[in-house]
């Protein structure tokens, strides 16, 4: 097993998670308000499909980014109201990953490209210094603009990592501006392979100089000025 492959991003720790592999990331409206809603209504949602006996159900096609993915119904707020699968054994105390659409294998196997993109250091990083699943998923689901952003600081604001407070404060900032023109995007943000990720980053990662992202990058630039 490589090295990546040992730091596992999906559940880091007790206050955050990423449930972008379940399909979180595809609706149109992948605000942090529409994403809370959806989450919240998780084990009601959770347990209708189960007794409909029903897994394919993806609800109306307007609100999907990739109508080729997947949503699964089962993911949820779980401990400290993060996300979640329902039914994974830590939660149901026994696993019952087979009534879902992938079963239990594929969910227990599958690792984003975030885990091979990032190396150890930007995955500790955002593991330390991120404390909010929604700017968490954010990093996740773009790793070279996650590494854009970690570097940038670090070549250009070193200072900053002189105090943890500021640096958690610029990421979370920093990490909301770039949801925000994510959202804006009307093709998919979330991919489940590496390839997939780097064609289809172009419209939306920070580190490929394009025009269209001066604004944002403009913005974070100033966020990190001001937390100094």
């Amino acid at each position: 097993m490589n090295y990546y492959e040992t730091i596992i991003l999906c559940q880091p720790d007790t206050v955050k998670s990423c449930s972008a592999c379940c399909g979180l990331m595809n609706f149109s409206d992948i605000s942090r308000q529409a994403l809370t809603r959806f989450l919240a209504r998780g084990a009601k949602r959770s347990s209708a499909h189960l007794s409909a006996s029903d897994i394919t159900d993806q609800g109306d096609g307007r609100q999907i980014r990739d109508l080729t993915s997947y949503i699964c119904p089962h993911q949820g707020l779980i401990f400290n109201k993060r996300p979640g699968c329902l039914l994974h054994p830590q939660y149901r105390m026994k696993s019952m990953r087979h009534e879902s659409f992938f079963g239990e294998q594929i969910c227990d196997g599958f690792l984003c490209p975030a885990h091979e993109i990032l190396s150890t250091y930007h995955k500790k990083a955002i593991i330390n210094l991120i404390d909010d699943w929604y700017c968490y998923t954010i990093a996740v689901i773009d790793p070279r603009t996650t590494v854009w952003l970690l570097d940038m600081i670090t070549e250009r604001f070193p200072i900053a990592y002189q105090r943890e407070d500021v640096i958690k404060n610029i990421l979370s900032e920093s990490l909301e501006v770039h949801a925000k023109y994510l959202s804006s995007c009307t093709g998919p943000v979330f991919f489940y392979s590496v390839s997939e990720y780097n064609a289809g980053r172009a419209g939306f990662s920070l580190d490929i100089d394009s025009r269209d992202r001066d604004d944002e990058r403009m913005e974070i630039r100033a966020i990190i000025e001001r937390n100094l």
